[in-house]
């Protein structure tokens, strides 16, 4: 049912599907569809649940904090984002799509964004007698979320870089801009 979901809300659209087109693609009762997931919403966040779990979010975040040497951390968690880009291209763009037609969806987003941004604040906090002189952990923590952006991601993408140039960048950029000379030597 997922998959049909997911399929038809790539080809027409979050607002142009139907449940029961959901269901029709599915092979199941309409009826079937709201028991499962309740709402058009609710299929998204299932859609977004699964990025998550094949993209192994939790436990690859988890390496990310768990590296402990600066620079070492700033490549975990380049590795960390390009696999998040790199797998949710799918979901990413449906979520965005439901967001626009569903304000709903769009309140929803924005808290899982919130969460997002507090969770990437442990990839920071430890690096504080690590930062360049005068970069607060705030300061460094939004550079951190304005360099990972999808949106930096899909643009490099389109001009022809692979996963692996992104990643090697991203690290380069954040140790560049977050650490201090000495934590780089």
């Amino acid at each position: 049912m997922l998959g049909a979901a997911r399929r038809l809300f790539l080809e027409r659209g979050y607002a142009a599907t139907t449940i029961p087109e959901i269901a029709r693609e599915a092979g199941v009762a309409v009826p079937t569809i709201y028991w499962a997931f309740g709402s058009k919403r609710a299929i998204v966040g299932e859609i977004r649940a699964a990025w998550f779990a094949e993209a192994q979010t939790a436990p690859r975040l988890r390496e990310v904090v768990a590296t402990l040497e600066p620079r070492a951390r700033l490549d975990a968690y380049a590795a960390f984002m390009g696999n998040q880009w790199a797998t949710g291209a799918e979901a990413l763009a449906i979520q965005q799509d439901a967001m626009r037609a569903d304000p709903e969806v769009a309140v929803e987003i924005a808290g899982v964004l919130a969460e997002r941004a507090d969770r990437l604040r442990a990839v920071v906090v430890p690096l504080a007698p690590h930062l360049r002189d005068g970069l607060s952990v705030d300061r460094a923590h939004d550079i951190l979320l304005a360099l990972s952006m999808l949106e930096v991601y899909r643009e490099l993408r389109e001009r022809g870089w692979t996963d692996a140039q992104y990643r090697a960048w991203l690290g380069g950029a954040l140790r560049e801009q977050l650490l201090a000379v000495q934590a780089d030597a």
